[in-house]
Order: structure tokens, then C-alpha cells, then sequence
């Protein structure tokens, strides 16, 4: 019957028993489809304003309402967003990381705004099929994932299905996954270019250079060096994990060496946390003798001692990037990149004035 056809009031109407109205029942009321009403009802301007009007009173007068869920679940809409935080398992990295913390809790405060419900998984991706086959894949509408870890092929490979997605992280050649993040290279280029104006000259880069974003990191610092017309030693580049327990045992064994340094550049705050802490416990101070540069502005680093100088990565706009992008992937459209301009911040762990440093 066609979408317009007005509905005729019949005695029927008068005497259904309450709870006995389903969808078919308000059509036939209506004499119209259950594709008429279900538009009618979700106020499709694909039916006209008067069968519209018409159909609404109906429903409203036998206290009919869609199933939300059931429809959802025809639909495929599930108002979830799967966050994955893509951990380091070798070093027993845990989602309490307060990096993970921070981005989570910013990520939980966009989507609760725009009505969704955030899935927090733990379980490392092993294989873009695994993942494919997971329940997590299967009850999201769409996934933000937390970094790129050692999945990056994977990701690749999410890439060609269905579910949209999107990738805090690096910018790695062959991406097929949109991303948001901060210019990694940048970040570690002005880290270790602010040590070098404090007089520094043999700088040890701390982190994980198998990890993307840290390689990139990386890269800033031997460039850098080049500028200063330094020679990049590879014995200053230390394998330091962010895991607080793995990253003191490195670095101990590192002083332990008594390799020269006069600074020190960290992939991530809790590793310049840790770096701090191992200095302190050898007598040394920080800055007075070795500065100290940390990477990520995590709430706490102001209120270190001393207060860290790190690198901003202005997480609360990138979790607003990225629930953002998400959702005009899920409206079927492209996003390009969004990529946040590192910003140094300096503070006392590396202030040149060593008897004034402070926030």
C-alpha cells in the first residue's frame, strides 16, 4: 500500500488490551506497512507529514515505542566504541599507565558527550583474523586503537574490512588506517635541541626504537645532534621500556657502565620519571648535574621534583581528534590525518638556570 494511504480508526482500536501493541499491530490500525510505520516512527521525511502525524498519534495513543535494542540489533547499531590501548607485553606494560589513563578518560568524556558507551579492551591483537572472529570486533560500531605497538601490518589488514577505525600513533610509511597523533620527529628534535642550549653534549636518548612512535623520536634526536655537529653514538641509545620496574633495571644497569653523559632525552615521562629517581639514588641531581627531558606532559609531570620539562602532546584534543574522526568514518566519509605540532615545556628538570629552576 502506498506510503501515503490515511489509516481508518475501527472499533479494534478501541478495545486492545494493554501490552498487546506491537508494530504490525499499529500498521494494520493504520493500513499501512511495518516499513511505513518504523519510518513514521523515526520521523523519516520518506513519508509524507500527514501519514506521519497520523501514525505517530496512533502510536502514541496505545503507548507504543520502538524497541530501541531490538532495532539496534537489526540495524547493527550497538552505540559501543571499542578502545584497544595497544600495550607492550614484553615489559608488562598494563593499562594503568597513567599515559593510557589520561587518553582513556579523555576518549570516555567525547563519546559519553555524543551518547555512546566505550568498550575498554586488554587483549593484545594477535592477528587482524583473530581480531576480525573477537567479540569486540563484533559488538563495535567502531575502534579507536592506542598506539601501533608491533600490529602495524595488522592494522593494514583491519583496513580492508567493514569496521571503521581509527590509530593514535605514528606516521609510518604503507599506512592503509587513518591516524591522529603529534609529529613525533619534531618532538624529539626540540627535546634534544633545548638540551643542547643548557651546554649539553653527550645526550643518552632513552626508549624503545622498535616501537614507531619512539623510532620517530628517535630521528628528531639524531637530527638534532647533526645540527650541533655531534657525532650520534649508538652506545647512548638505551632499550628503555616505559614499565617503571623494566625501565629502572636498564637504567641502572646503564649508570652502572659509567658511560659519560651530561643529559638525557625520555621517550615518555615515566621513563624520565624513573631516570630521575635512578639519578637520585647515586647522588646525583637533576638538573644541576645531568638534565632530564620527558615526552608526553602527563598531568602529573608538573608536580615531579623537580617538574619534568617534557614534550605536550595535547591529549585532550587528540582524544577529541580521534572520537571526532571515528565518527565521520562511521558516516561513511574519509578523514585525512591529524597531526598535532609538538610543543616544548619547560620546567626544572632541565632549566638552565639551575639555581632558579622551577615551573
Amino acid at each position: 500500500m502506498d506510503q501515503g494511504t490515511a489509516y481508518t480508526m475501527t472499533s479494534r482500536s478501541e478495545s486492545l488490551p494493554a501490552g498487546s501493541v506491537d508494530m504490525q499491530t499499529i500498521a494494520d490500525l493504520a493500513g499501512v506497512s511495518r516499513s511505513t510505520v518504523s519510518r513514521a516512527l523515526s520521523d523519516s521525511p520518506l513519508v509524507n507529514k500527514k501519514t506521519r502525524e497520523r501514525i505517530q498519534a496512533l502510536a502514541s495513543k496505545h503507548n507504543f515505542v520502538i524497541n530501541e535494542a531490538a532495532r539496534n540489533f537489526r540495524l547493527r547499531k550497538t552505540n559501543i566504541i571499542s578502545v584497544v590501548p595497544c600495550l607492550d607485553i614484553a615489559s608488562e606494560q598494563q593499562t594503568s599507565d597513567p599515559f593510557f589513563l589520561e587518553m582513556i578518560g579523555y576518549i570516555a568524556d567525547e563519546l559519553a558527550a555524543r551518547e555512546k558507551d566505550l568498550l575498554l579492551t586488554h587483549a593484545p591483537i594477535i592477528s587482524a583474523d583473530v581480531f576480525s572472529n573477537s567479540r569486540v570486533y563484533q559488538q563495535s560500531e567502531g575502534v579507536i586503537f592506542l598506539g601501533q605497538g608491533l600490529i602495524h601490518s595488522e592494522l593494514n589488514k583491519l583496513a580492508r574490512g567493514k569496521l571503521p577505525f581509527i590509530v593514535w600513533g605514528g606516521q609510518i610509511p604503507d599506512r592503509k588506517y587513518p591516524l591522529v597523533g603529534s609529529d613525533n620527529i619534531q618532538g624529539g628534535y626540540l627535546s634534544t635541541r633545548h638540551l643542547l642550549e643548557q651546554g649539553c653534549k653527550r645526550i643518552a636518548f632513552f626508549g624503545e626504537t622498535f616501537l614507531p612512535e619512539m623510532l620517530l623520536r628517535h630521528q628528531g634526536y639524531c637530527r638534532a645532534l647533526a645540527e650541533a655537529g655531534l657525532t650520534i653514538e649508538p652506545a647512548l641509545r638505551i632499550p628503555v621500556p616505559v614499565a617503571a620496574g623494566h625501565a629502572n633495571q636498564i637504567i641502572n644497569a646503564f649508570l652502572d657502565s659509567r658511560v659519560a653523559i651530561d643529559g638525557i632525552m625520555c621517550c615518555s615521562d615515566l621513563i624520565a620519571m624513573s631516570a630521575i629517581s635512578c639519578l637520585g639514588l647515586r647522588g646525583l641531581r637533576v638538573p644541576v648535574d645531568i638534565p632530564v627531558v620527558g615526552y608526553d606532559n602527563l598531568n602529573v609531570s608538573p608536580r615531579t621534583n623537580p617538574p619534568l620539562t617534557t614534550i605536550d602532546q595535547k591529549m585532550r584534543l587528540s582524544a577529541q581528534n580521534l572520537v571526532a574522526g571515528l565518527f565521520t568514518l562511521l558516516a561513511g566519509k574519509e578523514i585525512d590525518d591529524a597531526i598535532q605540532p609538538a610543543e616544548l615545556i619547560i620546567r626544572g628538570s632541565s632549566f638552565s638556570d639551575r639555581s632558579t629552576a622551577g615551573t
